[in-house]
């Protein structure tokens, strides 16, 4: 039986923690910890070296997926053509069973554990293109401006009420107002160089196919292929639904049936993204628009018809991207008449 070295990484901002073991072995647990830097990076894989005669093609590194906080080392590993494997922390935490205390030197070796036993699902870690980052630290500044944005608004429009009678609420309201436009300013300038970006990357292809369909703008478009990695992770339109938190799972033991329902671990920014172009696909694209109203007259709830529109325009994002064809709105299927 062929033996791998098990590196399961805790990821911080500044620093990480490591554990490397064998097999499934608390007692036989090397650990350290290590700068969240280059040179760190370097002195972790020495120190690797030292703990175990496995060789390097054999060594398994899992951590968990943070963001930016993982993705030094995990590009710098990938580099180096070793395996590196990011995980969910939600999934890796389900596995785990209980636990009674929280920190870094502890999770580690949970993580190390959760590697040796599901070695068969492990997927080894690609690192994006660059116009993917780029699109992402662009899509993260824009969150922050409009959260600002909408700060200032509801503000001013409190001051508004009493800017006749109070010269201090005018001042207030006013002043905000011109940072409101100044934020909105910013914004555009943002979804300028998002564009731009987009436009000249490989990634433009994927764009224009998705918002080829009517109700999927720029903002939905950007952010799909951002969080699916230009849907490189993604063998299925229901996958991707079920990453959205917009597919259907039932909810049933013995005998007691309480229906089918969306789950709530799901990429919340894309679901509200989807729940905001299906309600403009409801009102501009004429055949989820006659969908909507016929379901709506037989008496299914707004929210019911809303999700299930969200998972139609996933269906159509998903079909022209590996299609590779534009979706066309007349288009009339050759097979229909055969059924």
């Amino acid at each position: 039986m062929k033996r791998f070295l098990f590196i399961g990484i805790d990821f911080s901002k500044s620093k990480f923690d490591v554990s490397v073991m064998e097999c499934i072995d608390r007692a036989n647990v090397a650990q350290a910890t290590f700068d969240n830097t280059v040179t760190g990076y370097g002195a972790f894989l020495k120190w690797t070296a030292l703990q175990s005669k496995i060789k390097r093609d054999d060594w398994r590194f899992c951590g968990e997926h943070t963001g930016l906080y993982s993705r030094g080392l995990s590009d710098f590993l990938a580099q180096k053509q070793l395996f590196i494997w990011l995980e969910n922390p939600l999934q890796i935490k389900q596995c785990s069973g209980i636990k009674r205390k929280k920190n870094d030197r502890f999770d580690s070796p949970v993580i190390a554990e959760y590697a040796c036993r599901y070695i068969d699902r492990a997927v080894a870690y690609s690192p994006a293109e660059k116009a993917i980052d780029a699109l992402q630290l662009l899509v993260s500044y824009r969150s922050r401006l409009v959260k600002s944005r909408v700060a200032l608004e509801v503000a001013a429009s409190e001051m508004r009420r009493v800017v006749t009678r109070n010269t201090t609420a005018r001042f207030v309201y006013e002043s905000s107002m011109r940072e409101v436009e100044r934020i909105r300013k910013q914004i555009d300038g943002v979804e300028k160089k998002m564009h731009e970006t987009v436009m000249q990357s490989s990634l433009k292809e994927n764009y224009l196919l998705i918002t080829s369909i009517k109700g999927v703008g720029m903002q939905t478009a950007v952010a799909m292929i951002v969080h699916t990695n230009s849907f490189a992770g993604f063998q299925t339109a229901r996958q991707i639904a079920s990453y959205c938190g917009c597919a259907p799972f039932p909810n049933e033991s013995g005998t007691v049936d309480k229906g089918s329902h969306i789950s709530h671990l799901a990429n919340r920014e894309l679901k509200v993204l989807l729940t905001q172009c299906a309600v403009s696909a409801m009102r501009h694209n004429r055949e989820l628009s006659a969908y909507a109203q016929r379901k709506i007259a037989a008496g299914k709830s707004r929210r019911l018809v809303i999700n299930n529109v969200r998972n139609k325009l996933i269906q159509r994002i998903f079909a022209v991207v590996t299609g590779k064809v534009p979706y066309r709105e007349d288009y009339l299927n050759p097979l229909a008449d055969c059924a």
